[in-house]
């Protein structure tokens, strides 16, 4: 049997729906809110790019080494 899927909003009510909805109901979410928490994905990518970089930069000093001894 698949399980329901969590994003879809035709599939049946599941905990995290229903205690967002009660937290929006009660007013302690506000759409303000919700939307600033999308924003913070941003970090992640930042972060991936930034583990790039190192990475990249860890392999240039090592291609540098290795040419500096056969010289």
């Amino acid at each position: 049997m698949a399980a329901a899927n969590p994003w879809d909003p035709a599939s049946a009510p599941n905990g995290a729906g229903l205690v967002l909805g009660h937290f929006i109901a009660s007013g302690m979410v506000n759409q303000e809110m919700l939307n600033m928490s999308k924003k913070t994905a941003s970090c992640f990518v930042n972060f991936t790019r930034l583990q790039q970089i190192t990475d990249i930069e860890a392999e240039i000093y090592q291609l540098r080494s290795v040419i500096l001894c056969k010289a």
